[in-house]
């Protein structure tokens, strides 16, 4: 896409001192995203633009420029911007298997020439160190780390202190995708060893963050002392002193790494589809409609403990994005649900070209009026992309 005249500012050199002062020359305060390079979005994003051959290239190269820009450690960052040397967040899991869709777009010959696959796993090795756990789980840097900034099993907790649902889903599918890059490479020993790491992570996720109470994963904040489990899930005491998880699309997410076994997922997929929940008119909520903590304001404030004071950040907790669209859509295909993708597919598609044909611009995420939220100015492509792909995968 074409630079926005703030953007060509600040790459001319040109930003007004009162901006450089700000720290909003990139223009990040009305929502003009077109000098940051976010891990999470160019990932996602490359799941349809690597099928088409004119994007292939400028796809890959966003891979190659998050891994070059790497820390010696093997730490990818969550975004490269021209106004900061380094973003000190790491990436989310989701560089491997961004990796393994470049090599089957671009080829072996490609990964090999770029040194793709080791630069992935230094990138997993600094996760092992830095994100294990106390329950042998996955923990999240943050939740501004995971993408989902105000969801309500992470936002607002100090940073390293939740597993989280998400996380392991994503890390689940981060391991398969080393052990078939591994694979494709001809490291079959390597494959093996990743394939039993991912089969453990499994096997954990089931025995410790599905709760039968509420129908999906919860998160849990290890807590010294405590004697049962429940009392580390992520949520508030009700007026008998019982823990009740909060509820959240990322509890859904599972779904689309396929771990859930047929009746778990046959649980999930009954309160995904509840039209007073989650299923909402233009596509999935990320909070249920009848919960508490559901509303879909443009922004929230959230504290930031690295900062040391309040922002707006994107809400998770209630509005529609087509990001968690497109994977409980692929998730419910996963399982056998495939009208219910299909619909998914089409009211996903249909409010993105309404919001075009209304506005002539796209949005990040949506009201159930298919009202646009965010950027007040300007428009959103990223992993909006994804909204075509899916008919063509769906419809």
């Amino acid at each position: 896409m074409p630079l926005s005249a703030a953007a060509a500012r600040v790459l001319a050199g040109s930003a007004s001192a009162g901006q450089r002062a700000s720290g909003s020359g990139d223009g990040f305060s009305s929502g003009d995203y077109s000098l940051g390079l976010f891990h999470h979005d160019a990932s996602e994003a490359s799941i349809a633009l690597l099928e088409d051959p004119e994007f292939r290239d400028a796809a890959a190269g966003s891979l190659l420029c998050l891994l070059d820009c790497a820390d010696p450690d093997g730490r990818v960052h969550r975004a490269e911007l021209p106004h900061k040397a380094r973003e000190a967040e790491p990436s989310k899991p989701v560089i491997a298997q961004y990796a393994l869709r470049c090599t089957r777009a671009l080829g072996l010959e490609w990964a090999e020439r770029h040194r793709v696959y080791p630069r992935v796993v230094a990138f997993q090795r600094w996760q092992e160190r830095h994100l294990a756990g106390l329950h042998g789980l996955f923990l999240t840097w943050s939740s501004l780390q995971s993408g989902f900034d105000t969801d309500v099993l992470s936002a607002g907790f100090p940073d390293r202190t939740i597993e989280g649902p998400d996380t392991n889903a994503f890390m689940v599918l981060e391991v398969e995708a080393l052990a078939e890059l591994a694979r494709l490479l001809g490291h079959t020993a390597e494959a093996d060893a990743w394939l039993e790491s991912a089969a453990t992570l499994r096997r954990r996720i089931e025995d410790l963050l599905w709760n039968e109470t509420v129908g999906h994963y919860v998160a849990l904040r290890w807590e010294h002392g405590v004697g049962a489990r429940d009392a580390e899930v992520v949520g508030a005491r009700d007026v008998d002193g019982v823990v009740r998880p909060f509820v959240s699309w990322t509890g859904l997410l599972p779904l689309y790494a396929g771990i859930p076994s047929p009746e778990r997922a046959q649980r999930m997929v009954q309160l995904l589809l509840r039209p007073e929940g989650f299923w909402g008119p233009v596509g999935v909520r990320t909070c249920p409609a009848d919960d508490l903590y559901h509303q879909q304001s443009p922004r929230v404030l959230l504290y930031d403990f690295k900062k040391g004071r309040r922002g707006p950040v994107s809400n998770w907790s209630g509005p529609v994005w087509v990001l968690s669209s497109a994977y409980l859509a692929e998730g419910l295909a996963r399982y056998g649900f495939a009208a219910e993708a299909r619909a998914l597919a089409v009211r996903t598609a249909s409010l993105l070209a309404d919001d075009l044909a209304r506005t002539g611009l796209l949005h990040e995420c949506w009201n159930d009026a298919g009202v646009g939220l965010w950027p007040r100015s300007g428009t959103f492509v990223s992993w909006n992309v994804l909204g075509p792909w899916l008919l063509d995968r769906h419809a």
